[in-house]
């Protein structure tokens, strides 16, 4: 009975050095990659073993520039982009003004023809930098050019006014006028001016406009007075 007892007790002390013992480490095995090579245009797989690490892609990791595509094809012909880069600015710069049109269909459509001039654009390498360039550009064109007319429009309004002619002419005329300074008015909104033709800014470009019409009446009077010397009076 007592060897027993001990036969027991010493297997219990066998089973626990057993799990006590640290588990027996996993036999390493070398790892094996299949990479995939390209030579003489034909893609191979190529078994690799015994490495910690391999370059499965074939994509070049250093950093290079991208080339824009110099041609493009459109419905079978092939168009040269680089040859037209000068066309597509000056398109992209029109149309990108337009869109800051008084008239809204007239905008919207520049809209359209400005963002498609501006994708051919990015196409034929100009980066976002050179694109806004391209609207500033447009943008102090469209100011200067919004100026002119007005002061143009301001000036015809008071010929107008001297010259006269009828009644339903004139009224005609400056109906015309009106619409075309509210035009002009709406623009100059649209481009950033805010509220730049105040009543006061529209009375001193009104009276600019009245010395200028002065001096070409002076000119005038000038010219006749010299014809009149040059000919003599019979």
């Amino acid at each position: 009975m007592l060897n027993q007892g001990k036969r027991l007790l010493g297997g219990n002390d066998e089973a626990q050095r057993q799990a006590q013992k640290p588990p027996a480490q996993a036999a390493e095995t070398p790892i094996s990659w299949l990479k995939l090579e390209q030579k003489d245009g034909t893609m191979k797989l190529k078994a690799v073993a015994n490495v910690d690490h391999v370059d499965v892609t074939t994509v070049a990791l250093r950093d290079q520039e991208v080339s824009a595509p110099k041609t493009v094809s459109f419905l079978g012909y092939k168009i040269d982009l680089k040859a037209k880069v000068d066309s597509f600015k000056d398109n992209y710069v029109k149309n990108y003004a337009q869109t800051k049109s008084h008239n809204l269909m007239v905008a919207r459509f520049a809209e359209l023809k400005a963002a498609f001039f501006g994708y051919l654009l990015g196409m034929v390498g100009l980066s976002s930098e050179d694109i806004r360039k391209l609207q500033k550009q447009a943008i102090e064109g469209a100011v200067n050019q919004n100026k002119m007319l007005f002061e143009e429009n301001e000036y015809n309004a008071e010929l107008l006014g001297i010259i006269g002619g009828s009644k339903k002419q004139l009224r005609a005329q400056e109906k015309v006028i009106g619409e075309i300074r509210k035009q002009l008015v709406t623009q100059a909104k649209n481009l950033g001016l805010g509220d730049y033709y105040t009543s006061r800014r529209i009375l001193e470009i009104q009276v600019e406009q009245c010395r200028k019409i002065s001096a070409k009446f002076e000119e005038e009077k000038h010219s006749l007075e010299y014809q009149l010397a040059f000919y003599g009076v019979n």
